[in-house]
């Protein structure tokens, strides 16, 4: 178990990106754990030479006028053969040999400090991307379970599960997605990096990649509804009044919302003038339906939008989703669409 054991650690560290520290204490608290299967009440302590190798094993006994549990305590009789001023009351180190633990121990240790290594290595890969918390990585698909599919970043793999999986998208094998990092999960042993294509957020980091004024936050992303894998509303505002927020996130020839569309697939991404006046907001909101008049009514926390009869399936959209991306948008309770009904006769 000596032999070239630091080389050996400082080897694999170096290989993995992990603190010696981490092992050697590992290879330590594996060693007085192993000896501790044998005899629970023991009081070890173990001691590593990080120059030599040399692991030395002592056991922490009290020196007593009468022993009761063989483990703990030590006559005076037997201790004066170790040290000859020591009394009753004092503990004795005594040095075991580490090939007593037998084969069964060194077994347990070496478990123990492979285990302290992967967890120290996925610690590593998790404090990476913790630094990453909400923005946009690429990574590919490495393998699929029924509940779970597991991506191959660039530090290692996360977990993608699929409540963040976007309704109605096929994630192929050795194909390269964006995800947002959505959850860092940092307990020991117990370390994951979780991934979203879901999450509204995910939206908003596409549109801090894409559109420097975002990043930069000239222009400013003020709410987000979303309807995964089917259609999104993103509401901007300027904070530089020479800035079009609108057309901004568009870009020239729709290059940058084009973009951010690829990414989604079929998932259409709508852009939203926020405006102070609810009203005016609600009607900006409503889009791509043309709006006569809205009435909101703060006690109830509802609107009303007035629509042309041509603009009500537009305004209410496939299976009312526009109506549902706005309220989730502005934080209505309710919207009624309501037909304006034009007289007929008149010019």
């Amino acid at each position: 178990m000596v032999g070239n054991l630091v080389d050996a650690i400082n080897q694999i560290c170096l290989d993995r990106g992990i603190d010696p520290e981490v092992v050697f204490k590992a290879l330590q608290d594996a060693l007085a754990e192993a000896y501790k299967r044998e005899h629970p009440e023991a009081n070890v302590n173990v001691e590593l030479n990080k120059q030599t190798g040399e692991i030395h094993l002592f056991l922490i006994k009290k020196v007593v006028k009468k022993i009761k549990n063989k483990d703990t305590e030590i006559t005076l009789a037997e201790a004066k053969k170790y040290a000859p001023n020591i009394k009753v009351g004092d503990n004795l180190e005594i040095e075991i040999p580490i090939g007593s633990m037998g084969r069964i121990a060194a077994q347990i240790a070496k478990h123990v400090i492979n285990k302290k290594i992967r967890d120290a290595e996925l610690k590593a890969f998790v404090d990476f991307y913790a630094d990453r918390l909400g923005k946009i990585v690429s990574g590919t698909i490495q393998r699929v379970r029924k509940d779970k599919i597991f991506v191959e970043l660039e530090k290692g793999t996360a977990e993608f599960p699929k409540e963040e999986q976007t309704p109605n998208e096929f994630y192929e094998i050795g194909k390269r997605y964006k995800f947002l990092v959505k959850e860092i999960i940092n307990e020991e042993y117990n370390r994951h990096v979780i991934l979203s294509r879901k999450d509204p957020n995910f939206i908003k980091a596409l549109f801090e990649l894409e559109i420097p004024e975002i990043s930069n936050e000239q222009v400013e992303i003020k709410a987000i509804a979303r309807e995964p894998g089917v259609r999104s509303k993103v509401a901007v505002a300027a904070n530089d009044s020479t800035i079009d927020p609108v057309g901004t996130c568009i870009g020239p020839k729709g290059s940058r919302i084009g973009a951010i569309m690829d990414e989604l697939g079929e998932e259409k991404v709508e852009i939203v003038a926020w405006d102070l006046d609810i009203e005016k907001f609600i009607a900006n909101a409503m889009a791509p339906a043309t709006v006569e008049k809205v009435e909101y009514d703060a006690d109830s926390n509802s609107a009303k939008v007035y629509v042309k009869s041509d603009q009500v399936p537009v305004a209410l959209g496939k299976d009312g989703t526009n109506v549902k991306l706005v309220k989730q948008l502005i934080g209505l309770d309710d919207i009624e669409v309501v037909e304006v009904k034009e007289e007929k006769g008149r010019k």
